[in-house]
């Protein structure tokens, strides 16, 4: 099942000295040892992830393995053009995430920035019909790893 890593997020995630790492450890459990697949793509989420440079040998042995999803940077481009349309908030500051999620599909989005959550779960910045993913934000959302 794919996840996308929201990128404040990854030191959570990976890191074991990471005072949250506690909360996020079931989701690189779930990445490294079960069945999670990370999903990224997009020149937004790119340019966030260049910053993350500790993370990239992590990154590209997750790939080697077959971890990690590339999805089309074009189509999660104009995608986010639309999402941003939809959605005037200047707190709104990720609308990346939700054009990858239309993109791929992905059910689940790892993230600790609580002012994201209210944007993630608005339906109208999803096309019509579309199941909006689940948030994964602390160890008690550990059964959205299935």
């Amino acid at each position: 099942m794919l996840l996308i890593i929201d990128t404040c997020c990854l030191a959570n995630v990976f890191n074991s000295d990471d005072q949250e790492h506690k909360n996020f450890e079931p989701v690189m459990t779930w990445i490294k040892k079960g069945k999670g697949q990370i999903v990224y793509g997009g020149t937004t989420y790119k340019k966030e992830l260049s910053m993350a440079v500790r993370y990239f040998s992590l990154l590209a042995e997750l790939n080697r393995r077959g971890r990690v999803l590339q999805v089309d940077d074009d189509l999660v481009d104009q995608e986010e053009k639309c999402v941003k349309g939809k959605e005037a908030n200047k707190d709104f500051d990720d609308p990346h995430l939700i054009a990858i999620v239309i993109v791929s599909g992905c059910k689940v989005i790892c993230t600790n920035d609580k002012r994201a959550h209210r944007f993630i779960k608005k339906k109208n910045l999803y096309p019509k019909g579309f199941k909006r993913p689940a948030i994964y934000s602390n160890k008690r959302n550990s059964n959205l790893l299935i």
